[in-house]
């Protein structure tokens, strides 16, 4: 895979809102797009993301919509409990327990 690239784009930040209020960062193929620079923590989140894409190829975004159906027809929460976000949340977690990585 490609290394990623992060691109801080401020002006993001009211359009990203609309859909989710306290949005950071979206990931599109192997670009992270952020409003602002993103902590050690955050990026690894991101950055999950984008091995995500690279697994999934552009096929991702069908696959994350479907799984966002899938925890809302359960009961859940389509962000939250979303099982790509789960993952993200999971590896930005082994970053903050061991920052070296």
């Amino acid at each position: 895979m490609k290394a990623p690239t992060v691109h801080v784009v401020p002006w993001l930040r009211p359009l990203g809102a609309r859909v989710i209020p306290n949005w950071l960062a979206i990931t599109i193929g192997r670009h992270v797009f952020a409003w602002r620079a993103l902590t050690d923590v955050e990026l690894e989140h991101e950055l999950e993301h984008a091995r995500q894409w690279a697994r999934i190829g552009w096929a991702f975004p069908l696959a994350y919509l479907a799984d966002s159906m899938r925890v809302r027809r359960r009961g859940g929460r389509w962000y939250d409990d979303n099982r790509f976000e789960r993952e993200a949340r999971a590896a930005a977690a082994a970053r903050r327990t061991n920052p070296k990585v």
